[in-house]
């Protein structure tokens, strides 16, 4: 629970011993929720936006601080209490922000209110507020059998707010070329962590390695939070892979997809903002809606994941290098998003399962069981092929946070912008 600033309102009408009542009351309150009060007109920063409602009148209040915070980018809470118009006021401003396309949510608080939600709520914006304005390089241009996975970069931002960057591949694929030859420090690592080689050489690992700064570069260079990358033309041009680049810029916190997969990419970013924790990216290889089991494979798994691994060739072309990783079993989470703004979601909790290798797949494997309904919406109403795996169960709170962020948000009206003024009177 990250530490927040709840901003106070009131109408001009509540007195200051009132007001000071109120405060007295609620503060103590929202600070065992790690929420404390600012004073009363203490400007607020842009980004996620917590306001106390301490009475009706102050809708007009609550929308100027909100487009102070950044209006349709500023995720805003509202905590009403049961007294003083506080709700009615709080429904007021947030059907306004929602009508005018932003998001936000009505948390109860004081006396007996749920403190957990609390917490939820203002994490939630937290990490909407996070999201959004953040930059996703599209490094070449996504796979040619990605027909669904590429929604359209406009919805992204509007839906998402995270800004889709397009960019060429070819100078990464030259700065590869041109780098040094000898082992990286990655290579060194990789290869001295590795239950056993099989297949690729010394020079195999430490070409596949050089690749490594050459994203680190391109992410630096173009202020990325995140990379997805058309990393197959690697493999056909410089016969090596991307698989131990990609893997580890995710174990660094830098989200990094493969085959320039859009819809995978924001998956892998919107789970670790809610979980903390690195994201697998894999292909479904079977699903048996009967038992609700889903065998995944993909060749880029986070070695922070996995509980040992081996250094194979990548699998479709068998050059370069892939990890085959031991994915540990326990609970698990899995996500795809789908459609041209990212707007559907398939989501359920499951567990990995103890796996054992098959031949003719991707090097990493898992198998999953999720709910045997879950499994079939995925071959009735699929969203496309790559599903992001985190560690524990989290769909309900993605879900929750779903509903809020991603669902219900309306685009901004044309010209709907409400003109600033000061409050006055009360709800009534």
């Amino acid at each position: 629970m990250v530490d927040v600033v709840a901003h106070p309102v009131a109408s001009s009408l509540v007195d200051e011993r009132t007001f000071a009542s109120l405060i007295d009351t609620l503060g103590p309150w929202l600070a065992e929720c790690g929420v404390a009060v600012a004073e009363r007109d203490a400007p607020s920063a842009r980004g996620a936006l917590v306001v106390l409602v301490l009475s009706g009148g102050t809708e007009r209040q609550i929308l100027d601080r909100w487009r102070a915070a950044g209006g349709p980018d500023a995720p805003i809470v509202l905590l009403a209490h049961p007294g003083q118009n506080s709700l009615p006021a709080a429904l007021e401003a947030l059907a306004r922000v929602q009508r005018d396309g932003g998001r936000g949510r009505i948390v109860g608080v004081g006396g007996t209110a749920d403190r957990a939600a609390v917490r939820d709520a203002v994490d939630d914006a937290v990490i909407w507020a996070a999201l959004a304005g953040s930059r996703l390089g599209v490094l070449g241009t996504p796979s040619d059998w990605l027909v669904a996975s590429i929604p359209d970069g406009d919805g992204v931002r509007r839906r998402w707010g995270i800004e889709l960057v397009p960019l060429d591949l070819e100078p990464a694929l030259a700065s590869f070329e041109a780098s040094p030859a000898e082992a990286s420090t990655t290579a060194v690592a990789v290869r001295l962590g590795a239950r056993r080689v099989v297949g690729p050489s010394d020079d195999d690992v430490a070409t596949a390695s050089r690749f490594t700064p050459v994203l680190d570069d391109v992410v630096a260079t173009h202020v990325l939070d995140a990379v997805t990358v058309r990393c197959f033309d690697l493999v056909v041009r410089s016969e090596t892979s991307g698989c131990l680049a990609l893997s580890d810029l995710n174990d660094r916190g830098i989200v990094a997809g493969c085959e320039g997969d859009v819809a995978s990419a924001v998956a892998m970013m919107w789970a670790r903002a809610v979980t903390g924790g690195a994201g697998w990216m894999a292909n479904p290889s079977a699903i048996d809606p009967g038992s609700g089991v889903l065998e995944l494979a993909h060749c880029t798994v986070p070695r922070s994941m996995v509980a040992s691994y081996e250094l194979q060739s990548h699998f479709e072309s068998g050059l370069g290098v892939g990890l085959a990783g031991e994915l540990p079993p326990g609970p698990v989470t899995v996500v795809r998003l789908g459609g041209d703004e990212l707007e559907s979601l398939w989501c359920a909790d499951g567990e990995a399962l103890p796996t054992e290798p098959r031949a003719g797949r991707c090097r990493t494997q898992l198998d999953v069981r999720v709910p045997p309904a879950a499994a079939a919406e995925l071959l009735d109403r699929p969203l496309g092929n790559h599903l992001v795996v985190v560690y524990g169960h989290h769909a309900e709170r993605l879900r929750r946070w779903w509903a809020t962020y991603i669902e219900r948000a309306a685009l901004p009206v044309p010209g709907a912008q409400l003109a600033a003024s000061t409050s006055s009177g009360t709800s009534t």
